[in-house]
C-alpha cells in the first residue's frame, strides 16, 4: 500500500491537479467499495462488532440473571446490575436509532431526571415548615439533637430509592436499543421466555423435592406454594406469567406463518428452540409453575394477558378469519378451562377468601389518607414503610408488617406525590396504546409489539394489586420486554438500513 501511494504521488507530479484530484477521488471511492461499513478500516470494524456484541451479551445477562439472586432484592444486586448495564449501555450500538427512537428515550429521561430532582429535594435540609415533616419535629423534642427539617420522613431513604428506579430505566432503555434490530429483538425475547421456562422447571421440581428450600437458604414463607428464585409467590407468578406470554407470542407467530403467508414475515431458518413442539412445553412449563404459585391475581391475570394476545393477533387477520367473534369466544372459554386446569390451588382460595382481601383493602383506604398535605411531593422516595405505622388503623390488627403498599401507583403516590404519578402512569398508558397500535401498522414481526402489550397490561395490572414490579428481579424482565416491544412497535421503514 505504501509502495503505491508513493508511485501514485510521484506519477501525479507531470500531470495537471484536475487530473491528479480525479485520481484521487476515484481511489478513495474504490477503496470504499473495497471495504465495508462506510470505508472503516478492517481491523477496526472487527473490533467495533466485537464490542457490541460483548455489549449485547452484558445486556441478555443482566436481564436473565436478574431474577436469580432471590429476586435481587438485596441492594447490592441492584447496584451490579445497574453498573453493568451502564458499561453495555455506554458500548451499544445505535446504527439503527431513528428520530422517533429519541423521543420516546428522552422522555424516559425526562421524568427520570424528574425523580432524581425530587429524591434530591426530598432530602434536602432546611426547608419550610409547611413542607416539613412533622416527625422531624417529634424527634427534636424526643431525643433533643437539633435536627435539620426535611421533606422526606427519613435524610437518605430517597436517594437510595432511586437506585432501582434508575435501574428500571437503564433496563428499558438498554433492551430498546437492542430491539431497533428486529434479529436481535427477536433474540432477546426468545432468549427471555426459555430462562423462565429454566426458572420455572426449577420452581416446579423444588416446590416438589425440596418444599422447604429456597435455593441453598431455608424457605421461611409461603411453603406449600411454588415460589421459584422470588421469595413472594405473587411476584414469581407475575415473572413466569410474562415468560408463558412470550411463548404464546412466538406460537401465534409460528401459526400466522402457516395460515396467513401472504402477509406473514419472510421465512427465517429456524433451530429446534423454534419448533411449535419446544414453544408449547415452555407455555406448559409456566403456566404449570403459575398454578402452583396459588396466586389469585397471577392466575388470573396471566390468563387474561394470553386472551389479551390472543385477541390482538386475532384482530390483525379479522378480514381473512371469516368468524372472528367466534374464534374469540372460544379463546374465552379456553382461558377459563385452563383457569380451573392450572389454578386449582389459586381458584380454591378464591372460592375461600373471594376476590379482595379486607386488610388490603383497608391498607389502600389508609394510603389514600396518608396523602392529604402531601399531595405535591409525597413523603419521600421509598418512605412508606416508616411513615404508615403512624396512620395505621385498628382494624388491621397487630399482626403483620406491612412495608409496601402492595399497589404500586397508590405507593408511588404518597412517595412522590400528584404530579410525578401523573406523568409516570400517563407515560405508561401512551406506551401501552402505542405497543398496541403498532402491532397492527407492522407488516412484519408484528407479534413483538403484541407481546410487548400483553405482557404491559399483565405487569400493570398486578402492580396495582401487588408490588412485583418493585422487585428488581421482575423489574428488570418486565422493563425489558417492555422495551422490546416497544422499539418493534416502530415501522422498519423508519429506521436506517442494517449496514
Amino acid at each position: 500500500m505504501k509502495a503505491f501511494v508513493k508511485y501514485f504521488v510521484s506519477s501525479t507530479t507531470d500531470v495537471s491537479g484536475a487530473q491528479a484530484r480525479t485520481w484521487c477521488v476515484d481511489f478513495v471511492h474504490s477503496a470504499r467499495q473495497a471495504q465495508p461499513n462506510d470505508g472503516r478500516l478492517p481491523g477496526l470494524q472487527i473490533e467495533t462488532v466485537a464490542v457490541h456484541r460483548i455489549s449485547q451479551f452484558i445486556a441478555f445477562f443482566v436481564i436473565l440473571a436478574a431474577p436469580l439472586p432471590f429476586g435481587s432484592v438485596d441492594l447490592v444486586w441492584v447496584w451490579i446490575w445497574t453498573a453493568l448495564l451502564v458499561v453495555s449501555l455506554a458500548t451499544a450500538e445505535l446504527s439503527r436509532v431513528c428520530y422517533t427512537d429519541l423521543w420516546v428515550l428522552g422522555s424516559v429521561a425526562v421524568i427520570l431526571l424528574f425523580t432524581c430532582t425530587l429524591a434530591v429535594f426530598q432530602i434536602w435540609p432546611g426547608v419550610s415548615l409547611e413542607l416539613a415533616s412533622p416527625a422531624w419535629e417529634v424527634a427534636r423534642k424526643l431525643a433533643g439533637l437539633t435536627l435539620p427539617d426535611r421533606l422526606s420522613v427519613t435524610a437518605s431513604v430517597p436517594w437510595v430509592a432511586f437506585g432501582p428506579c434508575l435501574l428500571f430505566a437503564l433496563a428499558f432503555a438498554r433492551a430498546y436499543l437492542i430491539a431497533t434490530d428486529e434479529e436481535a429483538a427477536r433474540s432477546l425475547l426468545k432468549a427471555t421466555a426459555y430462562a423462565g421456562f429454566a426458572y420455572a422447571v426449577y420452581g416446579i421440581a423444588a416446590q416438589l423435592f425440596v418444599p422447604t428450600k429456597l435455593l441453598w437458604r431455608t424457605k421461611e414463607y409461603y411453603l406449600a406454594f411454588a415460589t421459584g428464585t422470588f421469595v413472594n409467590r405473587n411476584t414469581a407468578a407475575a415473572f413466569w406469567g410474562c415468560c408463558a406470554v412470550l411463548f404464546l407470542g412466538q406460537l401465534l407467530a409460528l401459526s400466522s406463518h402457516t395460515w396467513f403467508a401472504q402477509r406473514g414475515p419472510r421465512r427465517v431458518q429456524r433451530s429446534f428452540v423454534d419448533h411449535p413442539i419446544a414453544l408449547c412445553a415452555g407455555l406448559l412449563a409456566c403456566l404449570t409453575a403459575v398454578g402452583m404459585t396459588g396466586s389469585r391475581a397471577g392466575v388470573l391475570l396471566t390468563l387474561l394477558g394470553l386472551a389479551f394476545l390472543a385477541n390482538l393477533q386475532l384482530m390483525q387477520y379479522r378480514d381473512q378469519l371469516k368468524r372472528y367473534w367466534l374464534v374469540a369466544g372460544m379463546v374465552a372459554l379456553a382461558a377459563i378451562v385452563v383457569f380451573f386446569v392450572i389454578g386449582g390451588m389459586a381458584s380454591s382460595r378464591v372460592g375461600m377468601f373471594g376476590m379482595g382481601d379486607p386488610r388490603r383493602l383497608e391498607v389502600y383506604r389508609t394510603t389514600l389518607e396518608m396523602l392529604t398535605g402531601h399531595e405535591l411531593f409525597g413523603w419521600g422516595l421509598g418512605n412508606f414503610e416508616s411513615a404508615f405505622p403512624a396512620f395505621r388503623t385498628a382494624d388491621l390488627g397487630s399482626q403483620g408488617i406491612w412495608d409496601k403498599a402492595h399497589s404500586t401507583p397508590l405507593e408511588m403516590l404518597v412517595s412522590a406525590g400528584i404530579p410525578l404519578t401523573v406523568l409516570v402512569c400517563g407515560l405508561a398508558v401512551f406506551f401501552f396504546g402505542r405497543m398496541s397500535l403498532g402491532s397492527f401498522a407492522r407488516r412484519r414481526d408484528n407479534y413483538m409489539p403484541a407481546t410487548g402489550a400483553a405482557v404491559f397490561l399483565l405487569g400493570a395490572l398486578h402492580s396495582c394489586v401487588d408490588f412485583s414490579v418493585q422487585v428488581t428481579g421482575f423489574a428488570v424482565l418486565f422493563a425489558a420486554i417492555v422495551g422490546c416491544g416497544l422499539a418493534q412497535s416502530i415501522s422498519t421503514l423508519e429506521r436506517p438500513p442494517r449496514h
